[in-house]
């Protein structure tokens, strides 16, 4: 990924835009798609998104993309929730609406006048993964669900898939260029030097990875379990950062939110990769890739969040991340690297 790609993507992810009004959400709603309902302001990295609930008690979300972003981009996710409804119609994931043209999506002028791309989604109950107790069933739920996504994806493409994006763990050598800015970030060359040793290895593997398009952000806040029986998996939602990389990155993602306090990492980790194994077997050239991935989301978590509460710190997506807990971060990502290759 180059500087102008680095910059190209990132400009998505602050982009000054005039905020939508509820009221002006709810508009858009009924007259695009004659869907009374009341709009509640959630957060978002890149799109405005608002939770639209209906007189009838059924809830929608309303996305609107950023006037930045390449219309291409923004049907990249619209265009594989359509596949997987095709290819794997249970599948649980947001359903795509129609507007009352039966179109997918439609045009937004916001009140700056700038024409955006907006769409509306169903919304799916569960309770995030992050509020929920943790388990080795739940973990193992976790990478029965992944393996099936990636299997549901394994036949799409899109143009917008191949796009650079700094959270393509392929270019987590990229990140470390997000430091010149965080001038008060802990322990900045600890991080520099292990970003740079995961990268050479992620580097002179990814050639011979299986590659494809993945959801690649199935962190605890896009896995929903079912309150009565946490468990049970109920929804994989947030399909805006799908790219086409290395199939392994899915698993990667997903393990490196299970890691605990009070457990070993590898015990994390094995969970979730063994029953991934078991739908989607995994290659031993993607098991020695694994926890350099893993690593690399660690540590591009705490990284890219950082920058993005400097640069646009009137965005309520992202919180300030204490010192203390981005350190504990760095440790685990050193901890994970020095794990032994697994062997299923």
């Amino acid at each position: 990924m180059t500087a102008s790609d680095l910059d190209a993507f990132m400009a998505t992810m602050v982009a000054p835009s005039v905020a939508t009004s509820c009221d002006a959400a709810e508009t858009f709603a009924l007259e695009q798609y004659d869907l009374r309902a009341t709009a509640i302001r959630l957060t978002g990295e890149r799109d405005e998104n608002f939770k639209l609930v209906g007189p009838d008690g059924r809830e929608y979300v309303l996305k609107i993309a950023s006037a930045a972003e390449e219309p291409a981009v923004t049907d990249l996710p619209t265009a594989a929730l359509l596949h997987v409804e095709r290819v794997d119609p249970e599948f649980p994931c947001p359903k795509v609406l129609r507007t009352r043209d039966g179109l997918t999506c439609s045009r937004f002028e916001d009140a700056a006048g700038l024409g955006r791309t907006a769409r509306i989604l169903t919304y799916l109950p569960g309770k995030t993964l992050r509020s929920s107790a943790r388990s080795s069933a739940q973990r193992a739920a976790c990478g029965r669900v992944a393996a099936r996504l990636g299997l549901a994806l394994r036949n799409f493409t899109h143009p917008a898939a191949l796009r650079p994006l700094i959270w393509d763990l392929r270019h987590v050598g990229g990140t470390v260029g997000l430091l010149d800015e965080l001038r008060d970030f802990p322990v900045k060359s600890t991080v520099a030097a292990l970003i740079s040793a995961l990268d050479a290895r992620v580097q002179a593997e990814f050639g011979h990875l299986r590659q494809q398009v993945i959801h690649n952000d199935m962190n605890d806040m896009n896995v929903l379990v079912d309150p009565g029986n946490e468990d049970d998996v109920v929804g994989i939602i947030d399909f805006g950062d799908l790219v086409h990389t290395a199939l392994v990155a899915d698993v990667a993602i997903l393990a490196a939110d299970q890691i605990t306090t009070g457990r070993a990492p590898r015990d994390s980790i094995i969970d979730v990769v063994m029953a991934y194994h078991e739908a989607v077997p995994l290659l031993p050239q993607e098991l020695a890739v694994l926890n350099p991935l893993i690593a690399g989301r660690i540590l591009t978590d705490v990284l890219i969040a950082s920058w993005h509460r400097r640069r646009n710190p009137a965005s309520a997506h992202y919180s300030d991340l204490d010192p203390e807990f981005i350190r504990a971060r760095v440790k685990l990502a050193e901890e994970v690297l020095a794990l032994e290759v697994a062997t299923l």
